[in-house]
This record gives C-alpha cells, sequence and structure tokens, in this order.
C-alpha cells in the first residue's frame, strides 16, 4: 500500500472499531439510551483511537511481537498475534480513557475499566480479524495510487 492507502486504511479501521467498541460498551453498560450520548462516545472512542495512534506505534509493535515468535510474516498464527497485540493496546487505551471520562479518576476506576475490558478486547480482537482485509481494499478502492 502507499502512504495515502496507509493513512486511509487507518482513518476507515479506526472509524470501524470506534463504532464497534462503543456499541459493545453501550451494550454493556445497559444498552443505548441516547442518540447524543452514544454519537459522543463514538467521536471519544474514534479520537483517542487515532490520537493513540500517531503517538504510539501500535501496528510496528504487534509486527515486532508477531515476529518475536518466529513465525513466517503472513502466516495465520504471525497474523493472529500481531492483530491480537495491535487490539490489545488500542482497546486498552481507548476502554481505560472513557472510563476515566465517564467515572473520573476515582479509587474504584480500575475495577469499572476491567469490568468490561475483557469483552471489549474479545469484540474488539474478533473485528479486527474480520474487518483488516475489508478496510486495506475499501482504503485502496478509495485512494487509488
Amino acid at each position: 500500500m502507499t502512504k495515502k492507502q496507509e493513512a486511509m486504511f487507518v482513518v476507515i479501521q479506526d472509524l470501524c472499531l470506534a463504532f464497534i467498541i462503543n456499541s459493545a460498551a453501550t451494550i454493556l453498560n445497559g444498552g443505548f439510551t441516547d442518540t447524543w450520548v452514544y454519537l459522543v462516545g463514538m467521536f471519544e472512542a474514534f479520537s483517542i483511537n487515532y490520537v493513540a495512534g500517531l503517538m504510539i506505534p501500535v501496528p510496528e509493535i504487534g509486527r515486532k511481537a508477531a515476529d518475536l515468535t518466529g513465525l513466517k510474516d503472513g502466516s495465520k498464527v504471525h497474523y493472529f498475534i500481531r492483530v491480537f497485540v495491535t487490539n490489545a493496546i488500542y482497546v486498552t487505551i481507548i476502554s481505560f480513557t472513557i472510563a476515566l471520562i465517564n467515572v473520573g479518576p476515582k479509587p474504584e476506576i480500575f475495577g469499572i475499566w476491567i469490568s468490561t475490558y475483557p469483552i471489549l478486547h474479545l469484540v474488539g480482537l474478533v473485528a479486527s480479524l474480520l474487518l483488516e482485509g475489508n478496510c486495506v481494499a475499501l482504503a485502496k478502492t478509495i485512494v487509488n495510487d
């Protein structure tokens, strides 16, 4: 992929994951109650994910973690480990930051955050595994370099 296609891929994937993670978090927290609250949550998730991606070389960390296994790049297990590590970083940052925004810096913040984290990580992982190829294809279609 070209640099422009990679940039478009990041935006598309971040939007998809923001929608999916925010929807899962909304369901875990009692369900949909207000359109505005839901849209703000999605905007927060997207913004946090995008900014984190600019500050932290998450894809490179995921790739290096997968490379440490000694498996061939492109194999299914290498791909799974890369996506697992990448997803773990992003979901940790997003879910903890949104918990902090919604609850504030209270002593019980860790307990509140960790009560939803495993499910959000699993949802994000499955979504990432299923969507990555489609997001790449869409990015290449939109940015035809």
